[in-house]
């Protein structure tokens, strides 16, 4: 597992290095704002940040989606398939890389958010004041800071699971269209044709479950009506990598 997800790591330098190369680009960008005193490069910067950080996601979504489309159709896909590893060590191993960078990516945003919330701070002394009032606001509806950490946790879980749901779809799109229509000329357009037909069922289906609570009135009731959805979803993400791994195992021909 751990040579997979060091080859997968190597397959994904390059995009690394971008995201990377961009952030540094826009973090500078904006402390140039801050150190400046420029209200526009400010804005300007934030704004750029706040869209990088969109693209980034969308951008472990790709990678993750693509490695394993480019591997299933290449003629050397035998590198990987034909290594002494299941397939469904395979395919763990491509979701466990893709979780370690978006946790890696989100860990160096969240910093640099801290950060630059810092510098603004420096650049607009007023928004101690906000911060201070939103602290009293927060103590008013009853919740802690170990209440707000639960939550965040909680939804973190809850955006996981739905992501991961979204990439085994897309997993089994794929899979199906490289087994079952292996000699296909239009089998790519075939997979996105099915991917998102199966979304939309999905969507459907999960739009039919009952939400436990209609008016949340704490963190905790919000999770809880959400539960029904992500314990779908949860189902879908292990019955789709089950079925990936036995498709890979008795129908793939290299």
């Amino acid at each position: 597992m751990l040579k997979l997800m060091k080859y997968e790591f190597r397959k994904n330098r390059t995009a690394l290095l971008v995201i990377g190369s961009g952030l540094l680009l826009l973090q500078l960008y904006y402390m140039f704002g801050c150190f400046t005193e420029s209200d526009t490069h400010l804005g300007a910067s934030a704004a750029l940040l706040i869209l990088w950080s969109v693209v980034c996601f969308f951008t472990v979504f790709i990678l993750a989606v693509t490695n394993y489309s480019r591997e299933l159709n290449s003629k050397s896909s035998y590198l990987i398939f034909m290594t002494p590893n299941t397939s469904f060590s395979i395919i763990f191993s491509k979701m466990l890389t893709i979780l370690l960078m978006g946790t890696a990516i989100a860990l160096v945003f969240g910093a640099l958010t801290i950060l630059d919330i810092e510098l603004l701070h420096i650049r607009f002394p007023e928004m101690r004041d906000f911060i201070t009032l939103f602290n009293l606001f927060l103590e008013d509806m009853d919740i802690h800071a170990g209440q707000a950490l639960l939550g965040a946790f909680s939804w973190i879980l809850i955006f996981l699971v739905d992501f991961f749901s979204a990439v085994s779809v897309a997993y089994l799109s794929i899979t199906l269209s490289a087994t079952y229509l292996q000699n296909s000329r239009i089998k790519g357009l075939i997979s996105v044709a099915v991917f998102l037909l199966a979304t939309f069922v999905l969507n459907r289906l999960a739009g039919l479950l009952p939400l436990l609570y209609e008016q949340p009135r704490n963190m905790t009731e919000s999770f809880l009506a959400v539960l029904p959805v992500t314990a779908f979803n949860l189902a879908v993400l292990v019955l789709c990598i089950f079925i990936c791994g036995k498709l890979l195992d008795k129908k793939l021909s290299l």
